[in-house]
């Protein structure tokens, strides 16, 4: 069987205001849950001057009603960070306070606005440290999605075995593979998807701004229709997590690399 799994993930006005609207909007008619992930806080770019003046807009503050609206629609909701630029580019100067507050900042603005705790947590521009993998496991999420690799399991490092199991993506981005793309190029990657999809899970990630454009909104459409009638199953990264049995997962290392399309170093599954 083929498993689908739709990572979402925002981390701007214009991505949170025009693409996941729309995105709702096609997932609905075709009766798609997927897991969407919301940078609750500013979009600016985490740089020190970025700070300094204030540079940047706040997401969900924006429109709150899109998040309601998404977690009403009974699509799985979970969180992007707080600032996710700043977690992108300077995780690794940010304090252990300072991350461990924007989290919590991050999930209490989210119950705040849908009623619930967020079932989940991705990790902006996927990078991980040592402490974002503690303070994780301290919020209780029920799966975070932090890194790229093969199969779910449960996150090692610095010879600790973290307890919130990973679900990694295992195929691009969508935005890094269709960037600047003419229609007939994107209907031609998406050909392509749909025919070396593997047997099993893939979790196909992607920036909820793709869908704003309509060269590659259109083409989405017709992958996922043609995914629907091909018998290919959709679930959420939430859904996924339930049918694991947790204490059977294997620990793997987690370690910092490139690939999978990506310009900058990311947290990949080592499977040993």
């Amino acid at each position: 069987m083929k498993i689908l799994s739709l990572k979402i993930y925002t981390d701007t006005v214009n991505a949170y205001r025009d693409g996941v609207p729309r995105l709702l909007d096609i997932l609905d008619e075709l009766e798609i849950e997927a897991s969407f992930f919301f940078g609750m806080g500013m979009e600016g770019s985490g740089s020190v001057l970025s700070k300094l003046f204030k540079d940047g807009k706040e997401i969900v503050a924006s429109a709150p009603g899109i998040l309601r609206d998404a977690s009403r629609r009974g699509q799985d909701c979970g969180i992007y960070g707080w600032n996710p630029r700043e977690w992108q580019f300077r995780l690794e100067k940010m304090k252990d306070t300072s991350l461990e507050a924007d989290i919590k900042r991050a999930m209490e603005y989210f119950a705040r606005r849908t009623g619930c705790r967020p079932n989940g947590f991705a990790a902006p521009g996927f990078r991980v440290n040592y402490m974002s993998l503690r303070i994780q496991d301290d919020m209780r999420f029920k799966y975070c999605s932090d890194t790229f690799g093969f199969y779910p399991y449960l996150p090692k490092m610095s010879w600790k075995v973290f307890a919130t199991p990973q679900i990694p993506s295992n195929l691009p981005p969508l935005e890094i593979v269709l960037r600047k793309l003419s229609e007939a190029d994107v209907r031609a990657r998406f050909n392509d998807l749909f025919d070396n999809l593997p047997d099993g899970l893939s979790v196909l990630p992607m920036n909820s701004s793709v869908c704003a454009l309509q060269e590659i909104f259109a083409p989405l459409y017709e992958f996922l229709l043609r995914c629907r009638q091909r018998d290919i199953k959709f679930m959420s990264l939430n859904k996924i997590v339930k049918s694991l049995e947790i204490s059977s997962l294997p620990a793997c290392e987690v370690v910092t690399t490139t690939g999978f399309g990506m310009s900058h170093e990311v947290a990949v599954q080592d499977p040993g």
